[in-house]
C-alpha cells in the first residue's frame, strides 16, 4: 500500500525537477488513477504544457516586453513612459540585390544567420533586441553605460559581420549601423487585442537616419552619443560632414567611430 501511493509522488517529485532543469519535454508517465493523486498528475502535466508554451512564446517577444510582464499588475494597458535609452539600428548592405539573385530560402537563411550573430552580441553587451523589420535590427540599450555597451556591441557585431563575409564571399553582404541616445517614449502600442511594446521618438528616428546613412562596415553616431562615450580610451571617433535628416531643420553632426586599437586596419 505504501508503494502504491509513494511511487506516483516520487514520479511528479521527478517530473519537476526536470522541469527545474528547464526540461519542458517531461510528463508524469504511469498515474493513472482517478483520485487525488492522479489529478495532481494531470495538473502537473497541463502546467507543463503551458510553461513550454510561454518558453517558446518568449522568442516571438522582447525582452522589455517579457520585463513589462512580469513587472505589470492586472495585465499591460496601452501607454508609454519618458525613458533615456540608447538605440542601435543595423541594416544589412546589399540586401535588395542578394534577394534577387537566390531563391527566398536562401534569403531566409542568410537573415537568421545574420539576425543570430547580432542578438547573441547584443544581449551579452547588455541590450535588448526591440525587434526585426524586414534587413532591420533595433537594439534598446539602457543603464549608466549604455552607450559604451551599444558602440562596443556595433563593433563587435562588425567584425562578426566582416568574418562571415570572409566563409561567404559570395553573398557579398555587409552592414550599416546608426547609434542614437536621447529621451524615448516607452511601452505597450497598439490595441488592447494586440500590442506592440517598444520605444518610439524622435531620438528612434534619428538613430534609424544614421543607420540609412552609415555605409559598408560602418558605425555612426549622433552627437549625444559621441559626447557620452568622451574621450575614451576604448573608441576614437572622427567628425563626418553633418547630413541632412527629414524633419530638422539644420544638417545634424555625424561622428564615426572605431574601436582604438582597430582604427588603422581596413575596413
Amino acid at each position: 500500500m505504501a508503494f502504491r501511493i509513494s511511487r506516483p509522488i516520487v514520479e511528479i517529485d521527478r517530473v519537476a525537477g526536470e522541469v527545474a532543469k528547464g526540461n519542458f519535454q517531461a510528463r508524469v508517465r504511469g498515474v493513472r488513477s482517478h483520485d487525488e493523486i492522479g489529478e495532481l498528475a494531470r495538473r502537473m502535466d497541463d502546467m507543463v504544457v503551458g510553461l513550454n508554451e510561454r518558453f517558446h512564446l518568449q522568442k516571438f517577444v522582447s525582452g522589455g516586453t517579457m520585463l513589462a510582464i512580469r513587472d505589470s499588475t492586472g495585465g499591460i494597458k496601452l501607454g508609454g513612459q519618458r525613458r533615456r535609452a540608447t538605440m542601435l539600428f543595423s541594416d544589412i548592405r546589399g540586401y535588395t540585390a542578394f534577394s534577387e539573385r537566390v531563391d527566398p530560402e536562401v534569403v531566409v537563411e542568410m537573415l537568421n544567420l545574420y539576425f543570430q550573430h547580432q542578438a547573441e552580441i547584443v544581449q551579452r553587451h547588455g541590450g535588448d533586441v526591440d525587434k526585426y523589420v524586414g534587413d532591420q535590427l533595433l537594439a534598446v540599450f539602457q543603464g549608466e553605460d549604455m552607450v559604451g555597451d551599444a558602440v562596443r556591441a556595433a563593433i563587435r557585431i562588425q567584425e562578426q559581420t566582416a568574418a562571415l563575409n570572409h566563409e561567404r564571399p559570395e553573398w557579398d553582404l555587409a552592414l550599416g549601423i546608426g547609434i542614437n541616445v536621447g529621451e524615448v517614449v516607452m511601452g505597450a502600442m497598439g490595441s488592447s487585442d494586440r500590442m506592440d511594446y517598444t520605444v518610439l521618438g524622435d531620438n528612434v528616428n534619428l538613430a534609424a537616419r544614421l543607420c540609412s546613412h552609415a555605409g559598408r562596415g560602418r558605425i555612426l553616431l549622433s552627437e549625444s552619443a559621441r559626447d557620452a562615450i568622451g574621450e575614451s580610451a576604448e573608441f576614437t571617433t572622427s567628425a563626418l560632414a553633418p547630413i541632412t535628416v527629414k524633419g530638422k531643420r539644420a544638417p545634424v553632426p555625424v561622428f564615426e567611430v572605431w574601436r582604438r586599437e582597430t582604427i588603422d586596419l581596413p575596413s
